[in-house]
């Protein structure tokens, strides 16, 4: 039985009978939907009217992005007035929300905040991501990240987690978490069991936690039992197995009958429910990623529910998904009693969010005036300082800093960047570079004093000393991102032995400045001079010029992973 005027709903009488006289009111069919959160991607508003109509679910993980703020505002309200059931509506709002909006404010990535060594700022990335959704009317966000960068060829966490040291990520998601809900928005602690021990992508297979129980506890352990304590609401189980626990809690398991976390018994009622405690919503990570695929998808969903996760997140068909959900009830695989636990935790943190009250009052609808807080100079006047704290000059071995127009006029630019392409996702998560990117540094770099050249990217390399003549010095601009489509990100050359390779290095000064991921330095090893500036947002890139000409001091610190465990990164 779920207790829910205890951690983390702390419902009130009146409350706690909504949410059970809501239940008891439900059909089966209700029952069955209220189990399902989906993007809802490409739909338009009439199309969106009609499938909740027939498929009342429980929220959508919207991708605002696809609208303008006011469409999106007026869109999601639409779809509230005309709700049984209050809506969660969730962003992806790890760095902020510009994982949700159009124009939202990008605050600062978890190695950012890492970087300037500042739980403070994890918490500005909550509160700015609560205020400007909020104003569209988001009430969740899948976030914050509580994993822990322990391997640093992982690149799907690379700049999403808050580093390798566990309790500084215990400090920033309580930081996170608590602004968030200063603007009534519930956060998301994900990805339990946690990523960051190997390096594959759970998007493309099945991921793994390996470490030892005694070792999880130090670290991942740490951390959910902190944010438990602390009242999250919500914890997004992920595609991970983690086999010491789920050996010690399941000794007769077989390792091909290992299951990730949100088809395992074990990790859900076992670990998070049984030994830490965790009464609350449990959603799944979503499930169109090939790590949820560890046996027929008619047979999982079915399974999710009963293994004690709440809400199914992705619906492939949704004809095809309710019915191996029904036909998991109808065979005893989801008993009524995981049911009505299942459907009193989302309903339980729909009324711990005060979604029932504002719909009653009708204020689930934001004020309009609220939009001009998106983007707004206040918000990034923080992003900027944060920035400012975090830019990290990890390497300057020949001492050849500053590079100024003065003494160095002439600069090579190489922009190194992944696919660039618009997708439904919303922003990115991690990825943020967009077809702007060369405008902005050229720009920077020209506003500065500096006369700049593209470096040609042909084959051709010419004369050594032509090449020294022409440029004072190169900077390396690494823009590189990828989401859900290689288990690891790699810089991807032009063309083989082109003239963009840093054969140079020897002949002038040579700066690497990584715009995203903060292990580019393994494939670059020899370069004197290298940078990690986390996002290839315009104010960054203004920074970094600044710190490159000496006019800013670079304040970030560095982790020892930066050196990628290779000894000739250091040189």
């Amino acid at each position: 039985m779920v207790d829910l005027r205890a951690n983390p709903f702390y419902l009130d009488e009146e409350s706690v009978h909504w949410v059970e006289e809501t239940v008891e009111g439900m059909t089966l069919h209700e029952k069955i939907c209220q189990l399902f959160v989906d993007p809802l991607v490409g739909m338009k508003e009439q199309e969106l009217l009609d499938f909740l109509a027939r498929y009342p679910i429980a929220g959508a993980s919207f991708r605002a992005a696809q609208f303008t703020n006011e469409e999106a505002r007026r869109i999601m309200g639409h779809l509230q007035e005309q709700s049984r059931v209050p809506l969660l509506y969730a962003g992806n709002c790890e760095s902020g929300p510009n994982g949700a909006l159009r124009g939202g404010t990008l605050v600062a990535a978890g190695a950012e905040v890492r970087a300037a060594r500042d739980e403070q700022a994890a918490y500005e990335v909550g509160r700015i991501s609560g205020r400007e959704t909020a104003a569209v009317g988001f009430n969740w966000t899948f976030g914050p990240v509580g994993d822990v960068l322990l391997n640093w060829r992982n690149t799907l966490i690379n700049t999403r987690a808050y580093g390798p040291d566990a309790e500084f990520v215990s400090r920033c998601v309580e930081a996170y978490n608590r602004g968030c809900l200063e603007y009534g928005v519930m956060p998301c602690l994900k990805h339990f069991p946690g990523d960051g021990w190997e390096e594959r992508d759970q998007h493309l297979v099945i991921g793994n936690n390996g470490l030892s129980c005694e070792e999880w506890d130090r670290t991942f352990g740490l951390i959910y039992r902190n944010a438990i304590q602390n009242g999250v609401l919500s914890i997004m189980v992920a595609h991970f197995t983690q086999p010491a626990w789920q050996r010690k809690l399941n000794p007769s398991l077989k390792d091909a009958d290992m299951l990730p976390a949100c088809l395992s018994f074990e990790l859900v009622e076992g670990l998070l429910r049984g030994e830490l405690g965790y009464n609350g919503l449990v959603v799944t990570d979503q499930t169109k990623m090939m790590g949820y695929y560890g046996m027929k998808r008619t047979e999982a969903l079915p399974r999710t529910i009963a293994v004690g996760c709440d809400i199914i997140l992705g619906i492939n068909d949704m004809e095809e998904d309710y019915e191996a959900v029904k036909a998991g009830i109808e065979s005893g695989t989801i008993t009524s009693q995981r049911l009505q636990d299942a459907l009193y935790r989302i309903l339980g943190a729909k009324a711990a969010m005060g979604l029932h009250r504002k719909q009653r009052q009708g204020t689930l609808l934001p004020d309009p005036a609220e939009l001009s807080c998106i983007g707004c100079e206040e918000h990034r006047a923080i992003a900027r300082d944060i920035a400012d704290r975090a830019i990290t000059l990890v390497k300057n071995v020949r001492n050849e800093l500053p590079i100024r127009p003065e003494t160095h006029p002439n600069i090579g630019l190489i922009l190194l960047e992944g696919e660039r392409k618009n997708n439904l996702m919303g922003q990115g998560v991690a990825a943020n570079a967009s077809s702007e990117t060369r405008k902005q540094i050229i720009a920077a770099l020209t506003e500065a004093g500096f006369t700049v050249k593209e470096i040609p990217s042909s084959m051709a390399k010419g004369k050594t000393k032509a090449f020294a003549a022409e440029y004072d010095a190169v900077l390396i601009f690494s823009a590189v991102t990828s989401f859900a489509q290689t288990s690891t990100v790699h810089l991807r050359w032009p063309e083989p032995m082109s003239r963009w390779y840093p054969w140079y290095v020897p002949e002038l000064p040579v700066a690497f400045i990584s715009l995203n991921y903060t292990n580019q330095l393994y494939e670059v090893p020899r370069v004197p001079i290298f940078i990690n500036a986390y996002n290839a947002e315009p104010d960054t890139i203004r920074l970094v010029i600044r710190k490159l000409m000496g006019e800013s001091p670079f304040l970030g610190q560095a982790d020892e992973q930066v050196w990628c465990d290779c000894w000739d990164t250091h040189f």
